[in-house]
């Protein structure tokens, strides 16, 4: 079920209803403790897009990711396009870039085209 969703990860409630779609009797809870131990297992990271609500992404498939601020769908960026710069940042840093994040915002083209605020 994880494989079908997104590549903009999943959410708690998201799961929680696709499981309930299958006649699976899952509440939030188990659902959370479920990703909590994947994440510890490491099939799945946790990704945050600046919009209060935590996602679950299975492991491995890194991208970062563009969220409309106005309707909120996200978009994946492709992971090439932010690691072409890490080389020239820790060049001017000193730093030894062991993981990076990076979430961008903006208009969606459907909200952009539409006007919308």
């Amino acid at each position: 079920m994880l494989s079908e969703r997104s590549k903009h990860g999943w959410s708690i409630d998201e799961l929680t209803s696709d499981l309930h779609q299958r006649r699976v009797t899952a509440d939030f809870s188990s659902v959370f403790r479920a990703l909590a131990r994947l994440e510890k297992e490491g099939a799945v990271e946790r990704v945050e897009l600046d919009d209060g609500k935590a996602r679950y992404e299975a492991a491995g498939d890194h991208h970062e990711h563009i969220r409309c601020e106005s309707c909120g769908s996200v978009t994946a960026v492709p992971c090439g396009l932010v690691g072409e710069v890490l080389p020239a940042v820790q060049r001017r840093t000193g730093y030894e870039i062991s993981s990076h994040r990076l979430v961008l915002s903006g208009r969606c083209p459907a909200c952009a085209k539409a006007g919308t605020a």
